[in-house]
């Protein structure tokens, strides 16, 4: 094994002769056989521990043993002692997705302040193996069947060709010290149910099924890669980026036989998940949604939008003055002028003596009305989006400016007429919003 794992710094991997190279090590046997490996190479390696203190003595066995290699092999060693049941109880988050989380940060750290290339871990075949089966049974597309990724930014996994079976022999060759995590034999986390009762029945059917699921990996991770090539060619044909997400123009998509692939691979980034709702979608009713954790997929009229999901703030923020405007959720900038001259959006110019200070700052509601400047006639604000033709991402992203009870400007779009100037205006006053 030893041979086959250093073949791989002048194939698969990344040339790591000389590179600063930081292990996560557990303790347990495959992150124990991947220390003894490195510790073989010509590069530069430290360790890194994480003790969540969620098994009392076992945890700090795994602490002291992790430390000892360290010391044993004259490396850098990083530790960190997380009180993890405090953190869950101030998280909403699982004990697993926490746990991630508080290491991922600790190692992103490590590399920042003492300038690591890569950060490796011990995932290994079997692993790979696990994911893709609970992946497949989640309804995962081409991305989630690809199992975890050899190379992820700076994150390195050097053992995933190489099962549990081999490790073991590797680790037992060599006299290898490590630990056994006793809770990686309980039932209780998913990944484990799948590693004690489903793998186990595959690989007596199966023997070849680790290798064979790692030869398919590597097809899709092709058929994947070819997919993103077929959609960088309907970039502004069927989707085009913007400023804060994707506009998919439906006209064009539904011409595809591809449709439901293409909206997979534009939009399973942003962590969707009713794959079903999201490709109902385009014959939906305009103004339909479909909901991720941080995103939202709009149907607006021949559109399909993906932006930030819309948090929509009641709060009213008041303005005492054009100088005190700090503490505003957006930027505007208050200016006496002495002539008018043409506006732009962002910009408009009202009659100073007509406000009424203090203003305020809000979104929209739907009782909203104002007079849209060029007009005499009040109009609701609602009906005004309509004839606009404001998606309703757009709307919820609106700001009012008010003085008393009356819109002077609805931001971006339209000015109201009641604040304009006129022949009698003495006082200028020009309100620019920067974005």
């Amino acid at each position: 094994m030893l041979d086959s794992f250093s073949a791989q710094f002048g194939t698969v991997l990344p040339n790591l002769k000389g590179k600063r190279l930081l292990l996560a090590v557990s303790g347990g046997m495959d992150s124990c056989v991947l220390l003894d490996l490195m510790r073989r190479q010509p590069c530069e390696i430290a360790v890194a521990h994480c003790n969540y203190q969620l098994r009392g003595a076992d945890s700090d066995a795994d602490h002291q043993l992790v430390k000892e290699l360290a010391l044993q092999y004259e490396l850098e060693f990083h530790e960190a002692i997380f009180d993890t049941q405090a953190a869950l109880a101030d998280s909403k988050e699982s004990l697993q997705m926490l746990a991630r989380r508080l290491r991922y940060d600790f190692f992103e750290t490590l590399i920042t302040e003492h300038n690591y290339d890569y950060l490796l871990t011990a995932h290994h075949a079997d692993d790979s193996l696990e994911t893709f089966i609970i992946n497949w049974n989640r309804g995962s597309g081409v991305k989630g069947l690809q199992g975890i990724p050899r190379i992820n930014g700076n994150i390195l996994r050097p053992l995933l060709d190489f099962d549990r079976k081999t490790l073991l022999a590797y680790a037992n060759d060599h006299n290898l010290q490590w630990r056994e995590d006793r809770s990686n034999a309980s039932e209780a986390y998913l990944r484990n149910e799948v590693r004690l009762k489903v793998v186990p029945v595959l690989k007596d059917v199966f023997p070849q099924i680790t290798q064979k699921t790692r030869q398919a990996q590597r097809h899709l991770n092709q058929t994947d890669r070819l997919a993103m090539a077929y959609l960088q060619q309907l970039e502004g044909s069927v989707w085009a980026a913007t400023a804060s997400g994707i506009e998919i123009y439906l006209l064009e998509l539904m011409k595809l036989e591809t449709q439901e692939a293409v909206l997979y691979h534009l939009l399973s980034p942003y962590g969707f998940t009713d794959w079903n709702a999201v490709y109902s979608l385009p014959n939906a009713q305009s103004g339909a949604i479909v909901y991720a954790e941080e995103h939202q997929l709009l149907k607006d009229r021949d559109l399909l939008i993906l932006d930030f999901r819309s948090e929509r703030s009641s709060q009213s923020f008041i303005l005492e003055s054009a100088e005190q405007n700090d503490h505003l959720p957006i930027k505007l900038e208050f200016k006496k002028i002495h002539r008018l001259s043409s506006c732009e959006k962002d910009t408009i110019v009202v009659d100073a003596d007509l406000l009424e200070w203090p203003l305020s700052l809000r979104r929209w509601q739907a009782a909203d009305r104002f007079i849209p400047f060029g007009m005499q006639g009040s109009q609701k604000l609602s009906d005004y989006f309509i004839n606009q033709k404001i998606s309703r991402l757009e709307k919820e992203k609106i700001w009012l400016l008010c003085s008393d009870s009356k819109i002077v400007w609805v931001i971006g779009h339209r000015a109201d007429d009641r604040f304009k100037v006129s022949n009698n205006t003495k006082n200028l006053l020009q309100i620019k919003w920067r974005d």
